[in-house]
């Protein structure tokens, strides 16, 4: 998908940006996405035919996609998150959602491979503003697995991760397996036409989420298996969260314990269709369900 024309971005301070509370209805036909080594969300956009605006987020490269890597994109996730458009508003306000895949740069404690520190966005106070802004204004946010550091900063309350206390990518310790879950919800069963998923974990070290805040709502539930520290084997939880969404603001959050890319597309297909205002399946898929 090519990109749009490319944008003036203007690095001024917080202060001089207009209206960053006013909620706007703005249409759904393009969206961000921040990219990442561990999930590609942008897959299940371009099947149903939502135009986005892709953002480097890789850590160190993708270790999925055959001929794109960061060099291939034009835009950066830090032009997304702390970025001004050619009217000095914050680039992030101009969509109606943004999708922020697993692995993305900059929302964690260090880089997967390696000891440099990784958390120049997620720290940044003024991106943890922008996001809780942006939700303010009626838009959608999308976060995967690793990049639930994010979320863990802008909206503390919402969702208790395992060993959250210990800092940034601490519940990053789930084994890879699938697990058959229970569709929680009534009307995403109905979507799916079941009340039971398998769901796919395809890499190691997936975030783990214990517990949902108030006012949060939970989609899925499984039983999931995780490794303790310092060698010490192995652990199971019963019945936690994998897949849950918020309303805040005028906005709404959705996070996944797991990656998108890795589950049936149909599957993501219709669960996005539900989870996401706007987001449509495309004419023509009448792919089996769940």
């Amino acid at each position: 998908m090519k990109h749009r024309t490319a944008l003036a971005l203007a690095l001024v301070s917080l202060a001089a940006c207009k209206n960053e509370q006013e909620v706007k209805e703005i249409p759904f036909d393009f969206v961000a996405v921040s990219t990442g080594d561990f999930d590609e969300m942008e897959d299940a956009l371009d099947r149903n035919l939502v135009a986005s605006d892709l953002y480097d987020g890789f850590i160190q490269g993708s270790v999925y996609t055959e001929g794109l890597g960061p060099d291939d994109i034009a835009y950066k996730v830090e032009q997304l998150l702390t970025g001004f458009d050619e009217d000095g508003d914050p680039l992030l306000f101009r969509y109606p959602a943004a999708f922020v895949n697993s692995g993305t740069r900059g929302l964690g404690r260090w880089v997967y491979n390696g000891t440099e520190a990784d958390d120049a966005l997620v720290s940044d106070p003024e991106v943890v503003a922008r996001v809780r802004d942006y939700l303010a204004m009626k838009r959608t946010l999308v976060v995967t697995d690793w990049a639930y550091d994010l979320v863990e900063a802008a909206f503390p309350d919402a969702i208790a991760f395992l060993d959250e206390d210990q800092g940034y990518d601490a519940a990053q310790v789930g084994v890879d397996e699938s697990i058959v879950a229970r569709v929680t919800d009534p009307d995403l069963a109905e979507a799916l036409g079941n009340d039971q998923l398998e769901v796919f974990f395809d890499f190691s070290y997936w975030t783990v989420m214990l517990e949902a805040g108030e006012g949060t709502d939970v989609l899925l539930r499984g039983d999931v298996t995780y490794r303790l520290g310092d060698g010490e084997g192995y652990a199971t939880v019963e019945d936690v969260p994998l897949l849950v969404a918020f309303d805040t603001g005028a906005g709404r959050v959705v996070f996944s314990s797991f990656a998108w890319r890795a589950q049936r597309a149909w599957v993501t297909d219709h669960a996005l269709a539900f989870l996401v205002d706007g987001f449509e399946v495309a004419a023509g898929d009448t792919g089996g369900g769940s």
